[in-house]
C-alpha cells in the first residue's frame, strides 16, 4: 500500500534555517545573476556589432520580460502539481545559463531575441519552485533570514556580473566571447540546486487548472495582499530609468566621473547597498513582522521616488537617493516573499509565489512604460516620478488595510 504524505511545515528551530537548501538556493541566485548580468552588460554592444540598434534592443527586452512574467505564473502552478520541485528549479537555471550563452552564436537580431526569450522563460519558470524550496527548507519564523540571504546573494551577483564584464572587456575579450564565458556561472547555478538542495516530500494537487480557481484557492488575505502589491508595482519602475535620469540630468561630477560612467557607478552602488541590506532586513522582518517591513520599504520607496521628482540632480543628492533605492528594493524583495509564505496554504505556495512574481512583473512593465511615456511627453521628469510615488503610497495604504497574517509575521 502506498503511503500518503501530508504537507507539513519545517520544524521550528532557531538554528536550522541555514542549511544545504538555503545555501544551495542562495548560491544559485548568486551565480545565475553573475551570468546574466555579464551578458546584459555587453548585449547592447553585441547588437550594435550585428547592425541592430536601440529599437531591436527594446523589442528583445520587452518580449523577454513579458514572456518571463507569463512563465512565472506557469511555473507557480506547475510547482504545486509535480511530485518534485527541485528538477523544475534546476532545469530552469540550466536553460537560463545555456540560453544566455547561446546569444554568442547568433549572427542577427532575431536569433538574439529567440535565445533571450528562451533564457528568460527558464528564468521565470524556475522562480516559484525555487521560492517554495526556500520556504520549506527553513522554519517559518526564519523566512525573513532565509529570503534575505537569497536576495543578498542575488544582488551581489548583480554587482559582480557587470564588474567582471568590465574587467574582461578591459583585457581585450570581445563581447561575443564574453557571452560564451557567461555559461560557466550559469552551469554553477544549476549545480548548486541539483547537488545541494534537499527537497521535502509533498502531495501534488490534481485539480483541473483554472486561473480564477487558482487565485481563489490562495485565500482572501493573500488576494488582498496581492492587490496591494499590484498597486505599488504600478509605480515601481525599472532602475534603468534611474540610470537614464542620472546620465541626462546630473550636474557636476561623482568621484571624478561624469555622465554615463557616473550613472553606471551609481547603479553598481545601488546593487551593492541592496546586497548588504537584504540579510539584516530579513532578520529585522523576522523580529518585528514581515508586513511592517514591507510598509516601511514602501514608504521609503515613495519618499525616494518623490526625491527624484523634486530634489536637484546634484551628485550628493543622487548618491543619497540611489542608496535609499537600494535599501527599499531589498526590503520589498525580501519581506514580500516571506510574508506571502506565511499567508499561503501549504498546497498553494507554488501557485501563490508564481502569482506574486507575475504581479510584480506586470507592475514593472506598466510603471516603466508610464514613467517613460510621461517623461517623453513632459520633459520635466517630475510628473512621471510624482505619479509613481503616488501609486507607491496607495499600494502601502492597501497593504496597511489588509488582514494581518499569522501572529508574529503581520
Amino acid at each position: 500500500m502506498t503511503q500518503t504524505l501530508s504537507p507539513v511545515e519545517p520544524q521550528s528551530s532557531g538554528h536550522t534555517w541555514f542549511n544545504r537548501t538555503t545555501l544551495g538556493v542562495s548560491l544559485a541566485s548568486l551565480f545565475s545573476d553573475i551570468s546574466h548580468e555579464m551578458a546584459t552588460a555587453v548585449l547592447p554592444a553585441f547588437l550594435l556589432s550585428l547592425g541592430a540598434g536601440p529599437a531591436a534592443l527594446g523589442i528583445i527586452e520587452g518580449s523577454a520580460d513579458g514572456l518571463s512574467a507569463m512563465a512565472k505564473l506557469w511555473g507557480g502552478v506547475a510547482a504545486d502539481r509535480v511530485h518534485r520541485r527541485k528538477p523544475l528549479a534546476s532545469i530552469g537555471y540550466f536553460v537560463t545559463g545555456v540560453g544566455t550563452a547561446a546569444i554568442g552564436l547568433c549572427t542577427n537580431a532575431w536569433q538574439v531575441m529567440l535565445c533571450r526569450v528562451v533564457a528568460w522563460i527558464g528564468r521565470g519558470s524556475r522562480g516559484p519552485a525555487r521560492d517554495v524550496l526556500m520556504a520549506e527548507g527553513s522554519p517559518k519564523e526564519a523566512h525573513g533570514r532565509a529570503f534575505g540571504l537569497e536576495r543578498s546573494a542575488d544582488a551581489t551577483g548583480a554587482v559582480l556580473g557587470p564588474l567582471l564584464a568590465m574587467f574582461l572587456l578591459a583585457q581585450g575579450i570581445a563581447p561575443r566571447h564574453l557571452l560564451f564565458v557567461s555559461v560557466v556561472p550559469g552551469i554553477l547555478a544549476f549545480l548548486a540546486i541539483a547537488v545541494l538542495v534537499i527537497e521535502r516530500p509533498h502531495v501534488p494537487r490534481r485539480t483541473p487548472f483554472s486561473l480564477f480557481g487558482e487565485l481563489e484557492g490562495t485565500g482572501r488575505p493573500f488576494r488582498r495582499y496581492l492587490s496591494g502589491i499590484l498597486i505599488f508595482g504600478c509605480g515601481d519602475f525599472s532602475r534603468t530609468l534611474l540610470i537614464l535620469y542620472a546620465t541626462q540630468h546630473m550636474t557636476g561630477s561623482l568621484f571624478s566621473m561624469q555622465g554615463a560612467a557616473a550613472a553606471v557607478a551609481l547603479y553598481v552602488l545601488h546593487n551593492a547597498i541592496s546586497a548588504l541590506a537584504a540579510f539584516p532586513i530579513g532578520t529585522l522582518a523576522d523580529r518585528v513582522g514581515h508586513r511592517r517591513v514591507i510598509l516601511g520599504g514602501y514608504l521609503l520607496a515613495a519618499a525616494t521616488t518623490l526625491g527624484f521628482a523634486l530634489a536637484p540632480p546634484s551628485p550628493a543628492w543622487l548618491l543619497f537617493l540611489f542608496i535609499c533605492s537600494g535599501i527599499y528594493i531589498a526590503a520589498e524583495e525580501v519581506a514580500e516573499k516571506a510574508y506571502a509564505a506565511s499567508l499561503l496554504p501549504i498546497d498553494r505556495r507554488g501557485t501563490g509565489m508564481g502569482l506574486l512574481a507575475a504581479t510584480n512583473g506586470i507592475g514593472d512593465m506598466f510603471s516603466s512604460a508610464l514613467v517613460g511615456t510621461l517623461w517623453g511627453l513632459f520633459p520635466d521628469h517630475g510628473w512621471g516620478f510624482g505619479i509613481a510615488a503616488t501609486l507607491q503610497l496607495l499600494g502601502a495604504a492597501r497593504i496597511a488595510s489588509a488582514n494581518q497574517g499569522p501572529a508574529g509575521h503581520a
